[in-house]
């Protein structure tokens, strides 16, 4: 049964990985560019330099905001030219397929080739763990190489695997079918993540919040969209044949980075990728901007998890398996898509702290309703779409934050937006672990009231603090222009 659960572990775990905010370098931190040290012709001076240059030790404060959210005049390089919103938005959706398909469609197909349950849902654990641990990874994405190299390398590894892997599936070769899967889904996740760091160099301020809703469309629509058709598609052609398939749609769908201006070179070179660039990520990442969007991602305030549960609440609302199918699956993509670009419009306009808690404070008085009114088949169909359209309006918001608090070049940006949804992916897992012992307790009420408790009780508080520390940082529109 298809649910909208392959969306949120979709959004914040990669797609952060995509756009962060306007960060300078203050201090002994130097970035060299491309008219200071023109390309050269010599290969072995290419490879010498890679692996010896060292970077100062940084000093990064706020440029934006400074330490108290109190905005003050810097210089900022120039950026590149930005792609229309929806171009850099739709980069996301090679990622959206390939999650959409490990977390939804793998488990059909494997249940369908005679493989069982048990099995099916260890391998499908397995596959899925780099959307937890792949930023572990991410310094690699900020060093030797620039950020645009890695995304087209890692998008042709997951292509590959995946159709390899595809082209395995049998009850015979399970564990080479296991281990092609995960090095696909650890590249797709390296591939939002590189897509991240390469985007923030170049998205201006004025067009991070339609980014955010652009790009979570893609994810969210290419997530549902491909494993709708996978699916469908599962009882005319064979297995191969469908990893073919997604392997080209993957390819195609990477169109977008066409579009993109020149990446600039890394800062780091690749000995160094787990040492400077690690201090830096730790010196950019105890600003106080940064520790108060950690506060925001660990507290799940607005992780709106029931959306993973809801196809699992049918009977309980007496609704019927084909309704529960469409409203979970094409109906929540869609509303979510549209909560997503209407987040991303509001995003461009106000502080994405509170649009980001207010999101999750509308789900929580969603969830409340569906727990105290009858429990009917409209009230599942009208409650599980508006908590969704609130679940889009969240991730516009968390994604176009994370562009604020990260910065425009940063070197370690790559690795510290894997923090950020490392953050909020933790908080998004221990709500549906919660949601389900609610539900165990005290059945769906319970499921239900627990989701509105951590989101209303949560969010609330957060927004004083939100007031505090980033009400009063402006956007650094007169820099960028």
């Amino acid at each position: 049964m298809f649910s909208l659960s392959i969306l949120r572990h979709s959004l914040k775990k990669g797609i952060l990985g995509a756009f962060p905010a306007a960060t300078t370098f203050v201090g002994s931190c130097t970035l060299r560019s491309p008219a200071e040290h023109p390309a050269r012709t010599d290969m072995a001076n290419c490879l010498r330099e890679m692996i010896t240059f060292k970077m100062p030790d940084l000093v990064m404060p706020s440029p934006e905001t400074g330490a108290t959210g109190a905005a003050r005049p810097v210089a900022s390089a120039p950026l590149g030219h930005c792609p229309p919103a929806w171009v850099v938005g739709l980069s996301v959706l090679p990622f959206g397929l390939v999650v959409g398909f490990s977390i939804t469609a793998l488990p059909y197909l494997l249940t369908h080739a005679g493989i069982s349950v048990d099995r099916v849902a260890t391998i499908s654990a397995i596959v899925m763990s780099p959307t937890f641990w792949g930023f572990l990874v991410n310094p690699l994405l900020d060093s030797g190489l620039s950020r645009r190299a890695y995304c087209w390398i890692t998008m042709l590894v997951a292509a590959v695997t995946l159709a390899l892997g595809l082209a395995s599936v049998s009850p015979h070769h399970l564990g080479v079918m296991t281990a092609l899967l995960l090095v696909g889904e650890l590249s797709i996740v390296l591939y939002a993540n590189a897509g991240g760091g390469w985007t923030a160099e170049f998205v201006p301020e004025s067009a991070r919040g339609a980014v955010g809703g652009w790009s979570n469309v893609a994810n969210l629509g290419g997530g549902a969209a491909g494993a709708m058709a996978v699916m469908s598609l599962s009882g005319h052609l064979s297995v191969r044949w469908i990893g073919v398939g997604l392997a080209v749609t993957v390819l195609l769908g990477s169109i977008p980075l066409l579009f993109f201006p020149p990446a600039k070179r890394s800062s780091f070179s690749l000995l160094q990728a787990f040492s400077s660039a690690l201090k830096a990520t730790w010196q950019v990442s105890k600003r106080r901007e940064c520790l108060v969007g950690f506060a925001l991602f660990l507290t799940p305030a607005a992780s709106l998890a029931a959306i993973n549960l809801f196809s699992g609440l049918g009977n309980d609302f007496h609704a019927n398996e084909k309704l529960v199918i469409t409203v979970t699956g094409a109906g929540c993509a869609i509303t979510a898509s549209i909560g997503a670009l209407f987040g991303g419009f509001l995003s461009g306009r106000l502080p994405r702290g509170y649009i980001y808690l207010a999101a999750g404070i509308a789900g929580g008085l969603c969830a409340l309703t569906m727990a105290l009114t009858p429990h009917t088949e409209a009230a599942f169909v009208w409650g599980v779409l508006t908590y969704n359209a609130c679940a889009g309006v969240s991730y516009a918001a968390f994604t176009s934050l994370g562009l604020q608090l990260v910065g425009h070049g940063s070197p370690v940006a790559a690795t510290q937006l894997g923090l950020f949804a490392a953050s909020t992916n933790g908080a998004i897992d221990f709500m549906t672990w919660a949601d389900g012992q609610g539900y165990k307790h005290f059945g769906v009420r319970g499921l239900l009231m627990t989701d509105a408790t951590a989101a209303i009780l949560g969010g609330i508080p957060l927004l004083f603090l939100v007031y505090r520390e980033l009400h009063r940082a402006r956007p650094e529109r007169s820099l960028e222009a």
